[in-house]
Order: structure tokens, then C-alpha cells, then sequence
């Protein structure tokens, strides 16, 4: 479940990059900014390296989701007293 929820947040924060022009970014992801004559002026460009990162990175880890989810090892039973076998009388 931890990588589902970590791949779901990936995931988002590509989707972010892509639709935001990096002006418009919280500080957290990477807010951009350019000083032109003195102003200070947002950038309108986009972070496509790191949205295919976060959307590669989110990926993988929903895959591994996946997988830990899919293939769970095989419960092991313990031994039963009544078996046919001599020994288990």
C-alpha cells in the first residue's frame, strides 16, 4: 500500500509540472522566477525533465505496487495432529 500511495503522489506531482508553468509553482516543486531590468517575473516555461521523471518514478513504483500486491508468498499451514501417517498418531 506505501508504494501505491507514493506512486499516486509521483504521479500528481508529474501531472503538476506538465499543467503549470513554472512561475505559477509552490516552492516546494521548484518555483521559478526571472529577473528582467530589476522586476522579478515568473517563468512561463514548463519543467518537462522533471515531469517525465516524477511520471517515470510513479510509474515504477505502481508497478511495484503491483507486484508486492500480485505475488504474496504462500501461507504455511502448520501440521496437522490427525494426518493418516503413522508417526503423526
Amino acid at each position: 500500500m506505501i508504494l501505491a500511495v507514493i506512486a499516486l503522489v509521483f504521479i500528481v506531482v508529474g501531472i503538476i509540472y506538465v499543467a503549470v508553468p513554472a512561475g505559477s509553482l509552490p516552492a516546494f516543486l521548484g518555483h521559478a522566477t526571472l529577473t528582467v531590468s530589476g522586476k522579478t517575473v515568473g517563468s512561463t516555461g514548463h519543467h518537462p525533465l522533471r515531469a517525465a521523471g516524477c511520471l517515470i518514478v510513479g510509474v515504477v513504483f505502481a508497478v511495484g505496487a503491483w507486484f508486492a500486491l500480485r505475488y504474496k508468498g504462500k501461507a504455511v499451514t502448520p501440521a496437522s495432529s490427525a494426518t493418516k501417517e503413522p508417526a503423526g498418531r
